[in-house]
C-alpha cells in the first residue's frame, strides 16, 4: 500500500484532506514529500505559516495545491483571489509553466505580471483580472497605484511569497512588507498570508516578517538534510589552468548532461565564458541578469531539452527555476556563504532522494579553506541569519507617496497603522514619520498638513514614485577605453569614477594599473593609459562581494591549525610554508610590520563584517594618536594599514585594550569618506532630492550629508551602510576576549611580507609617475596596434588604383599600376569616396568645399608616404593623428622607440584636448 493509500484510509473521516490526496496523485504524484506532509492540511486550514525546507521539497506545491482546491469554491468574476509574489522575473516564467496545470485543474484563471510583461498581456490583467496572479515586489508597488487593479484585489485572501529567504537581507524585503499591509487595509477579507524559504539561519524572526507584528505565525519545517556530494579541487595557476580543468572534468565526467557553472560576479562569469570558448569544443552559454530576456530564456530552454554543455551563470539561475535534469554544478571560488552552496549546488539533480553532485575549483588559497568550512556547516546544518533592514526610512518615503496615491488624502494616524504592522518598520516612531513627510514636503512630492495631520501627493509625486519602484541603486557605468591598445577593456561603476575619476589618478582593473586620462561623462567614457610599477594605495574596483560570517571565518581558522596535522586533506601548501613561526587562527591574531613601507599586514580569522568594523576602528584611533593619516582596507581574514608613519605594536594594542563608545567612533570616521557620501547620493535619490540620471560626484554627495546632516537623509545613509559593512556587536564581544586573553595578538617584523598577506596587497599598490615616463610594455601595444591598422591606399593622382592593407604589409615604395605614379596616399579602409574625389578632380568636374579638403589633405599623405614610405603610415595609424601632426613627427624622428612614443604621447593628447572616438 502506498503512503497516500495509508493516508487516505487514515484521513477518511476528514473529507477535505481526502479529496487534497486525491488532488496530488491526479496531478502525478505518488508519495507526499515530508514537507508536504506537514503543510498541506495547514495551509488548506488557512492558517498563516512559514514552510522551510530545501530546494526540490515540493514547497510550491505544499502551498498552491491546497489554496487551488479551496479557491475553487471561492472564486468571483473580475476578482484577484490569490497573490504569487517571486523576487526572480526568470522563476516567474517558470512557476507559470508548473502552476498552470494545477490551476486549470480546478477550472482557475492565472496570469503573470512583472517588468517584462506586454503591453497586451497588462490591459488585460487589468480589464480581465484572473483568479490567480504571480508578480514580484516591484510590480506590487505598482498595482497599488492603479484603481481598477486595487478593486480588483478588494476580496484578496491569499498571499504566496515565494524565496522568503531571497528577500530577508534587502531592502526589497522591507518594501515587500508595507506593500502586504496595504494589500490587507485594500482588501475585505483577512489575507493569509504563506512564505516559502530555503533553510535559513534565523527562522523566528522570518515568520515574524512574512505576517506582521499582530499575526501568529505557523513554521513548518523539513529538518531533514539533503546529502551534498561536492568535490573542492584547488589549482596552482591562474585563471586559465582552472578553465582547462574544468573542460578536462566536464568532458570525462558529463559530456552528455547539462552543466551549470556558477560565479560570484558578473563579470567572472563573462571572463570564464570566453576563456571557456576560445579553449574547448564544448557548447558554452551565459546567463545573468544583465542579459535580455529572450537570451535568458534561450539558455533555460536549452537546459530544460538536457543539451549538453556548460552555462555560465551567477545568481540568476540560483533559485528554484525547473530547469530540468543538471548532472553537475560547478562553483569558480568559494561561495561565501553556506546558504549560497546548498542554493546553487542543490540545482543538481534536483530530487530530494539524490545527492546533490558539485566540483568547487580556485586557485586561491582562501577559497579552498572557505569552502571546506562552508561544506563543515552544511554537515551541522549551521547556516547564516539573513539580518533584515529595520526602518528603512528611504523605503517609507516611498510608500507614503504610495499610500496618496491609494487612498488620497491619507490621515496620519492611518499611516501609523499601516507601518506598526509591517515587521521590517514596528519601531519607526511618529517623531521619525513625521520627519520623513517633511522631507517630501519640502522637497513638493507630498502637502504635508500639519494642523489637519493629514498628507496628500503634489506634483513631483507621480514622477518620483514610478522612479523609484526599485530598492536597488540605479548605477551608471563608465567603459574604461585603453589608449595603448585601442580596446575596451571593462567598465566602472559611477561610484567610483565619481571618488576616484580625477586625470592623473591611478586605479586597478582586471589586475592592472591604469592612469586616468579623462572622463567624458556625457558619452559615459573613460581614457586610461596602463603603467607599470609598485607601491600603496591605489584605488581597487572589485563590486560589492558576498559578505562572509563570523562562524566560517573562525572555521576557516580552525582549518589552518589543523592543516598542520594533515587533517583535513588541503592542497593548497600555504599554511604549511608559512614562514612566520605561528600560524594565524580563530584564537590567534598575527600582525606582518613591514617597517620599510609603514605598512602591516593583521591576520584576522573574523569574517567580512568584524574585520571591516575593527579596520574602521584601528585606522581611526591610531590617526588620532598619533597624528600620521592611517589608511586601511580588509577582507574577512585580514586587515591592512599603512601609513606615512610608523605603526608601531604598542599603540596599536592600547588601542584594542581601552575603553570607548565603538559606534560614535565607527560614525565620526565615516564623515566624508567614499562609502558615506556614495550612500548619501543613492538615498537622496530615493528621497527625490537627486534626479534618476544624474551622475555621481562626491563634492555634490559630501555637501547632501552636511545639509540633511539632522534629517532622515543622513539617518539612512549612515543606517545602510552599518547593517551592509559593519558589526557593532559582534566586533565588542571579539574586544572583550582580546581583553581577557582569551584570543593573543603576535607582532612580526618581516623583510617581506608572507604568502598569506599576498590577497590583500594584490589590491593595494599605487605608482606616482610623470606622465611622460611610458614604460616598454604600453609601447609594445601600440607598435603592434599601428602595425596591425587598416589603411585603405589609393593613388592620388589618378584614383584608379586602391588596396586595403595592414601597415605590417606595405612595402616601403609604391607605384600605381595604371599612371606609374609614386604620388600613393592613405585613408580609413572605410572610405570609399576618397578614390571617387580624386577621379572627379582628375576629370576636371567641380567638387565641393568638403571634397576639395579631402583632396588637399590626400596630396599631404601622399607626400608624407613618397617621402617617408611605410614609416610615414606607421605615425598615421595613430588616432587623432593627421597629416601635420605626421609630418612634425617624422621630422623629428630619432629612433624607433622615440618614433612611437611621439606618436602615443600624439595620441594621448587628442583624447585629452579632443574628447572620445567611437570605439
Amino acid at each position: 500500500m502506498s503512503e497516500l493509500e495509508q493516508d487516505r484510509v487514515k484521513n477518511q473521516k476528514q473529507p477535505a484532506n481526502f479529496s487534497l490526496t486525491d488532488k496530488f496523485r491526479s496531478l502525478g504524484f505518488e508519495n507526499l514529500t515530508d514537507i508536504q506532509k506537514k503543510a498541506v492540511p495547514i495551509v488548506y486550514q488557512k492558517i498563516d505559516s512559514l514552510i522551510v525546507a530545501p530546494t526540490g521539497s515540493g514547497k510550491t506545491e505544499s502551498s498552491i495545491i491546497p489554496i487551488f482546491a479551496r479557491l475553487a469554491n471561492s472564486k468571483k468574476i473580475g476578482k484577484i483571489k490569490a497573490l504569487y509574489i517571486t523576487p526572480l522575473r526568470a522563476l516567474n516564467r517558470d512557476v507559470f509553466r508548473r502552476i498552470i496545470k494545477y490551476a486549470e485543474n480546478e477550472n482557475l484563471t492565472i496570469q503573470i505580471r512583472h517588468g517584462d510583461t506586454t503591453q497586451a498581456i497588462r490591459k488585460k490583467i487589468t480589464e480581465s483580472p484572473p483568479d490567480i496572479l504571480i508578480t514580484t515586489p516591484e510590480t506590487m508597488m505598482i498595482l497599488l497605484t492603479q484603481q481598477k487593479l486595487l478593486n480588483a484585489l478588494s476580496e484578496l485572501e491569499w498571499i504566496v511569497i515565494d524565496e522568503v529567504h531571497e528577500l530577508l537581507g534587502n531592502e526589497r524585503g522591507s518594501q515587500l512588507s508595507l506593500s502586504l499591509e496595504r494589500l490587507q487595509i485594500n482588501s475585505k477579507f483577512p489575507i493569509t498570508r504563506v512564505g516559502l524559504s530555503a533553510t535559513i539561519g534565523n527562522i523566528t524572526e522570518s515568520a515574524k516578517f512574512v505576517v506582521g507584528t499582530k499575526r501568529k505565525c505557523k513554521i513548518i519545517q523539513d529538518n531533514s538534510i539533503r546529502k551534498y556530494d561536492v568535490e573542492v579541487k584547488y589549482i596552482e595557476g591562474t585563471i586559465t589552468d582552472v578553465v582547462d580543468l574544468i573542460v578536462e572534468y566536464v568532458e570525462k565526467n558529463h559530456p552528455d548532461s547539462p552543466v551549470l557553472l556558477f560565479t560570484n560576479t558578473r563579470g567572472e562569469s563573462e571572463y570564464l565564458a570566453s576563456i571557456l570558448k576560445e579553449r574547448s569544443t564544448l557548447r558554452i552559454e551565459l546567463h545573468h541578469g544583465s542579459l535580455s530576456q529572450e537570451v535568458r530564456e534561450e539558455t533555460e530552454e536549452t537546459l530544460r531539452q538536457g543539451r549538453p554543455g556548460i552555462v555560465v551563470c551567477t545568481s540568476s539561475l540560483e533559485l528554484g527555476l525547473d530547469i530540468g535534469s543538471v548532472e553537475l554544478v560547478i562553483h569558480y571560488g568559494s561561495p561565501r556563504q553556506v546558504s549560497k552552496l546548498i542554493q546553487r549546488i542543490g540545482r543538481s539533480k534536483h530530487n530530494r532522494d539524490s545527492s546533490a553532485k558539485g566540483l568547487i575549483v580556485t586557485n586561491n588559497p582562501d577559497d579552498e579553506f572557505e569552502t571546506r568550512a562552508i561544506l563543515d556547516r552544511v554537515k551541522e546544518k549551521s547556516i547564516e541569519d539573513q539580518v533584515i533592514h529595520e526602518g528603512a526610512l528611504d523605503v517609507l518615503a516611498h510608500h507614503l507617496v504610495g499610500m496618496t496615491m491609494q487612498f488620497g488624502s491619507v490621515p496620519v494616524d492611518l499611516a501609523m497603522k499601516i507601518i506598526a504592522q509591517a515587521y521590517s518598520f514596528r519601531n519607526v516612531t511618529i517623531e521619525e514619520l513625521f520627519s520623513v513627510l517633511d522631507i517630501l514636503h519640502s522637497n513638493s512630492i507630498l502637502f504635508f498638513d500639519k494642523e489637519e495631520m493629514v498628507f496628500k501627493k503634489k506634483g513631483r509625486a507621480f514622477r518620483y514614485y514610478f522612479e523609484n519602484l526599485s530598492t536597488i541603486p540605479d548605477i551608471l557605468k563608465f567603459k574604461v577605453f585603453d589608449t595603448a591598445s585601442k580596446k575596451i577593456i571593462g567598465s566602472l561603476d559611477q561610484r567610483f569614477v565619481g571618488d576616484y575619476g580625477d586625470p592623473g589618478n591611478v586605479f586597478v582593473l582586471r589586475g592592472m594599473q591604469w592612469r586616468i586620462l579623462n572622463v567624458d561623462e556625457s558619452s559615459l567614457k573613460i581614457n586610461v593609459e596602463p603603467i607599470s610599477a609598485a607601491g600603496i594605495n591605489v584605488p581597487y574596483w572589485e563590486g560589492e562581494s558576498i559578505p562572509v560570517d563570523y562562524t566560517t571565518a573562525r572555521k576557516v581558522g580552525i582549518f589552518r591549525t589543523k592543516t598542520q596535522m594533515a587533517s583535513p586533506a588541503i592542497s593548497n601548501k600555504i599554511i604549511e610554508n608559512l614562514k612566520l613561526g605561528i600560524i594565524p587562527d580563530e584564537k590567534t591574531i598575527v600582525v606582518e610590520s613591514l617597517r620599510a613601507r609603514n605598512t602591516i599586514v593583521m591576520h584576522s580569522c573574523f569574517g567580512t563584517k568584524i574585520n571591516s568594523t575593527l579596520s574602521t576602528l584601528l585606522s581611526t584611533m591610531l590617526s588620532s594618536k598619533t597624528g600620521y593619516l592611517v589608511d586601511s582596507r580588509s577582507d574577512a581574514y585580514r586587515i591592512m594599514m599603512s601609513s606615512n608613519g610608523r605603526i608601531l605594536q604598542k599603540p596599536l594594542l592600547d588601542v584594542l585594550e581601552d575603553e570607548f563608545d565603538l559606534s560614535f567612533i565607527v560614525e565620526a570616521s565615516l564623515a566624508g569618506t567614499h562609502n558615506v557620501n556614495w550612500r548619501t547620493w543613492c538615498v537622496a535619490k530615493k528621497f527625490g532630492i537627486v534626479g534618476r540620471g544624474s551622475v555621481y560626484d562626491r563634492k555634490s554627495a559630501r555637501f547632501l550629508y552636511e545639509k540633511y546632516a539632522k534629517t532622515p537623509l543622513a539617518k539612512e545613509a549612515l543606517r545602510e551602510l552599518f547593517h551592509d559593512k559593519y558589526d557593532l556587536e559582534n566586533t565588542l564581544e571579539l574586544l572583550k576576549k582580546i581583553k581577557a586573553g582569551e584570543i593573543q595578538l603576535h607582532w612580526i617584523e618581516v623583510e617581506n611580507f608572507s604568502k598569506l598577506a599576498e590577497p590583500i596587497l594584490d589590491h593595494t599598490t599605487k605608482y606616482y609617475a610623470a606622465p611622460a615616463n611610458i614604460d616598454k610594455g604600453i609601447l609594445d601595444l601600440v607598435k603592434t596596434r599601428l602595425l596591425k591598422t587598416k589603411h585603405r591606399l589609393v593613388c592620388a593622382r589618378c584614383g584608379k588604383w586602391e588596396r586595403v592593407m595592414e601597415t605590417k604589409e606595405v612595402k616601403d615604395s609604391l607605384a600605381c599600376p595604371y599612371c606609374k605614379s609614386r604620388q600613393i596616399t592613405a585613408t580609413f579602409f572605410s572610405d570609399y569616396d576618397l578614390s571617387k574625389i580624386i577621379q572627379k578632380k582628375h576629370s576636371g568636374k567641380k567638387i565641393t568645399v568638403d571634397e576639395n579638403h579631402k583632396f588637399v589633405r590626400a596630396w599631404k599623405i601622399s607626400s608624407l608616404i613618397e617621402n617617408f614610405g611605410r614609416t610615414a603610415l606607421v605615425v598615421l595609424s595613430g588616432y587623432g593623428v593627421g597629416a601635420d601632426t605626421g609630418a612634425r613627427i617624422l621630422r623629428n624622428m630619432v629612433g624607433e622607440e622615440q618614433l612611437y612614443k611621439q606618436i602615443y604621447e600624439a595620441e594621448r593628447q587628442y583624447v585629452t584636448t579632443r574628447g572620445f572616438w567611437d570605439s
